[in-house]
């Protein structure tokens, strides 16, 4: 048994004070089945209709994501005002100058969900990866979606820490490398940043 990643998608008007206070008891509820930790990242441009308000990355011990998610993990749902998108589950495949489990980071970072075409994930990886070998990126990486894990809507995350000014010229770079090989579904894509943390030892 290994972990896995889990991200979950918002959608909200709400400003970030009300959304955090609605996020946060929902945030605990989960941290107390099993959940190692948790970063919440917020879309630095709100107003982008190609990427989701708010990203949860939930790292998980996988005997206790079974246990959470024994029929698989709802699509979509919501909480009032806040829509909840489920991406699934995924295993970190490729990890530059990223610890899942350690501190917070502060760089801006750019989060792109994709869905590759058939026979083409692999290829799309390593596209990635390669052109993710800049002097703006400070840290990288990819998760694919796991086998059983639950959701067939991505099967690739990308999560790219940047360095100083260079935020938007890696949305111009992923989204480019990635035109190659996914679906006529639109890829998921923006700038964004970490607004709070849960876990044994973090609190927001």
């Amino acid at each position: 048994m290994g972990s896995l990643v889990q991200f979950v998608c918002f959608t909200t008007v709400l400003p970030q004070d009300e959304f955090l206070h609605a996020w946060e008891p929902f945030a605990s509820g989960f941290l107390s089945r099993g959940i190692e930790r948790i970063i919440l990242s917020e879309n630095a441009e709100r107003s982008s209709e190609s990427a989701f308000d708010y990203v949860s990355r939930n790292l998980w011990d996988e005997s206790r994501f079974e246990r959470a998610f024994p029929h698989g993990v709802r699509g979509s749902g919501g909480l009032g005002p806040i829509g909840v998108l489920q991406a699934g589950g995924f295993r970190l495949a490729d990890a530059v100058n990223v610890d899942l489990a350690g501190g917070p980071r502060t760089e801006s970072k750019v989060l792109c969900f994709l869905m590759a075409r058939n026979g083409q994930r692999e290829n799309a990886r390593v596209a990635i990866r390669t052109a993710l070998q800049h002097p703006g990126v400070a840290g990288t990486a990819i998760f694919l979606k796991d086998g059983d894990a639950r959701t067939d809507r991505f099967d690739m995350v990308v999560e790219v820490y940047c360095r100083e000014g260079a935020i938007d010229e890696m949305v111009d770079l992923l989204r480019n490398t990635t035109t190659l090989f996914v679906t006529a579904a639109p890829v998921a894509i923006g700038a964004y940043r970490e607004v709070a943390e849960m876990g044994v030892e973090a609190k927001r």
